[in-house]
């Protein structure tokens, strides 16, 4: 059974042995880089060299301890905080060899020689050449891939993908067998997601299959099985398998609490409550997502513990308690950021709606769907207009102004790139209204359904 390394194997001192052994320029070029890019994680990194540059008793101490150090060992005020800066850039780079961290640098340069060359050739080089199999540089992609999954699912495919050609080359006596599983399961389930996003389950789920292969020769730390089960929940939602993807996601939930990870834990009950929701338990949905948003740090993600909220305000209107989803909404302040003040604003048409205030309603809905199509968000505004449909059906039924939403939807979807089963939806609400036989049922129905199959 694959165990983890300990810790002790990789000390302060080894990181300030390895900075010492590269120029200093790049050093300065690293710690530059990370500033930039990897926020107080690395800033702190940066100020403690620098100080163990100008400190020679730190200096002296750092060259010397082999082990972890401890309060005692310390020179000055100013070190004491080495150790868990280092375990954080350590949280980066998922491993404890120090040199990971300079591969994550310098892989941007990789990237930029391999840009020119079609994603084969791309996985021919990597599997070819060397100095492409490390560590940082399928980090890097699998980073990349993450930022692209709803922006560019094809890019986040396509970097997955030369993820996976990289952690197969990767050398066990340079990084640990273990930790190369780990992260080969990591970069499949990466690529699963990738897939199933663009609508391709059977891809995905043998992606996750292979993870999770992966997985049982890893380190077993728990922390890549939680990060793969997370994923593969969210395949099972979109397969409608949403009792599974509750079980999944309670063992995942409860990895994060066991460690003290509650943010995380926040997150993970955050995608319990839409579960909750497409299972027809609106009640039960606020509830969890009312938790959720206890334990999510808004200093950390301020967006998500919104959406938490949100949510369990739309959760209690599915459930008809109106009076308390208004005591909820009334505690939300405005947004500063234009997005997320949009947000908000769907949330009080919705609110406005469900207390027969339909004019009001219409006002805002119209404000929200102009602000997301001029956003780019397409699918959105989709929605916006479903919501528009079911306003002037509310106010009297006029089934001409429900055909012209329903119209406005479906172009919007297509700007969206939505999949095929958007539009085999959308045609119920579609047909009905030509044949004047619209009902209220029809149009929410055909909202909720596109609403479950908007990309997540």
């Amino acid at each position: 059974m694959a165990t983890e390394p300990p810790h002790e194997h990789k000390s302060v001192h080894d990181w300030v042995m390895l900075f010492e052994n590269v120029e200093e320029s790049t050093l300065l070029t690293a710690c530059d880089a990370a500033r930039a890019a990897w926020s107080d994680r690395a800033r702190g990194l940066g100020r403690w060299l620098d100080h163990v540059a100008a400190c020679p008793a730190c200096r002296q101490i750092a060259r010397t301890q082999e082990g972890l150090l401890a309060d005692d060992c310390l020179g000055c005020p100013e070190c004491r905080d080495a150790l868990q800066v280092v375990y954080d850039l350590v949280d980066l780079t998922e491993h404890y060899e120090p040199v990971t961290i300079l591969e994550l640098h310098r892989a941007e340069e990789f990237m930029e020689e391999l840009a020119p060359f079609s994603l084969d050739e791309q996985i021919t080089r990597v599997r070819a050449v060397d100095y492409y199999q490390q560590w940082g540089v399928a980090q890097r992609l699998l980073l990349d891939a993450q930022a692209a999954w709803h922006r560019d699912p094809q890019k986040a495919h396509d970097r997955a993908l030369l993820a996976v050609a990289v952690a197969s080359k990767l050398d066990p006596d340079s990084y640990g067998a273990a930790w190369i599983a780990d992260l080969r399961a990591k970069a499949h389930a990466y690529l699963a997601n990738a897939h199933r996003i663009l609508g391709q389950f059977i891809d995905a789920e043998i992606e996750f299959t292979i993870a999770e292969a992966h997985l049982r020769q890893g380190v077993r730390s728990g922390q890549a099985q939680a990060r793969v089960f997370s994923l593969k929940a969210s395949l099972l939602k979109d397969q409608h398998r949403h009792h599974e993807a509750l079980a999944l996601l309670a063992q995942v939930e409860r990895f994060h609490e066991e460690h003290g990870e509650r943010h995380e834990a926040g997150r993970i009950a955050l995608k319990r409550s839409t579960v909750l929701d497409l299972l027809g338990e609106p009640r039960e949905a606020a509830e969890e997502a009312s938790r959720a948003a206890a334990m999510l740090d808004p200093a950390r993600e301020p967006e998500l513990r919104l959406a938490a909220r949100n949510n369990s305000i739309s959760f209690l209107l599915a459930a008809g308690d109106i009076e308390q989803a208004r005591a909820l909404f009334d505690e939300l302040p405005p947004m500063p950021e234009p997005l997320t003040e949009l947000e908000r604003r769907w949330l009080e048409a919705n609110l406005l709606r469900s207390e027969g205030r339909h004019g009001e309603a219409r006002t805002v809905y119209e404000l929200v769907r102009t602000g997301l199509s001029e956003a780019g968000m397409f699918y959105r505004a989709a929605l916006a207009s479903l919501d528009l449909a079911v306003t002037a059906h509310a106010e009297g039924g006029r089934r001409g102004e429900v055909l012209l939403m329903a119209e406005q939807a479906a172009v919007q979807l297509t700007l969206a790139g939505a999949k095929p089963e958007a539009f085999t939806a959308l045609r119920l609400v579609l047909q009905a209204a030509r044949e004047d036989a619209v009902t209220l049922a029809v149009i929410d129905q055909v909202r909720r359904r596109l609403a479950a199959l908007q990309p997540s």
